[in-house]
């Protein structure tokens, strides 16, 4: 059974990128899978040129490796990985925390309720994917807001990176509470709405330590 669906001939690198990449994140393509280029020009109907661009892409997002006369093969995250990318993803947070906090209106608190709103319904319905989705839609959205472009550009290229390491900590501890993110996110939310920045930085510390931690136990339980 294919992985994948056809590739439309428009932006194919772009098109073959997106698709591996969420493979990857949906644990559909797994750490340490070899990652088969004529295989891939078969399911997908496009020529090799855009599967190695692609994939020279997804090296570059840190989401595959290539290994000299062997090919390229699904990154495996260890618990180094983790604290890397979490400590990233908070300074960034953070960052766009300073710079957006006193311009978010009315309108962007109801968009984020919105978001926190759809995750809950997600969690009841059991659509994980979605509510992995909803859950990164939400801090996306933080993100955007600081309206910066270089710290948009550094989150995208550890954004995918998150949600592979979030599907190994569901992988690997298919108990956590999927509800706990939905507090996490009200707390953020009420920091912003009383324009508490240091407040938003705690809970940006608090939250992301926690799942980080519960990503490096998933890992090694799963290494083990």
């Amino acid at each position: 059974m294919s992985l994948f669906s056809q590739i439309r001939a428009v932006s194919l690198r772009e098109q073959v990128a997106e698709q591996i990449r969420t493979a990857i994140i949906e644990g559909r393509l797994k750490p340490n899978d070899h990652i088969v280029e004529v295989s891939l020009t078969q399911q997908l109907g496009v020529s090799r040129t855009p599967v190695r661009e692609a994939l020279i892409l997804l090296e570059r997002e840190a989401l595959v490796v290539s290994i000299p006369h062997r090919g390229c093969f699904v990154r495996a995250f260890n618990v180094s990985d983790v604290d890397a990318v979490f400590s990233m993803r908070t300074t960034l947070e953070n960052f766009a925390a300073e710079l957006s906090i006193q311009h978010l209106s009315n309108t962007d608190y109801d968009e984020l309720r919105y978001h926190i709103e759809r995750q809950k319904l997600y969690i009841d319905q059991k659509d994980f994917k979605q509510v992995r989705s909803t859950d990164m839609s939400f801090h996306q959205y933080l993100i955007n807001a600081s309206d910066h472009p270089h710290l948009m550009r550094s989150w995208q290229e550890i954004v995918a990176q998150i949600a592979a390491i979030l599907y190994l900590r569901a992988e690997g501890n298919p108990d956590v509470d999927e509800y706990r993110a939905i507090s996490d996110h009200q707390s953020i939310l009420d920091a912003y709405i009383a324009h508490d920045l240091q407040r938003i930085k705690d809970e940006n510390q608090r939250i992301n330590e926690r799942v980080a931690q519960q990503c490096r136990d998933a890992i090694e339980r799963l290494g083990s």
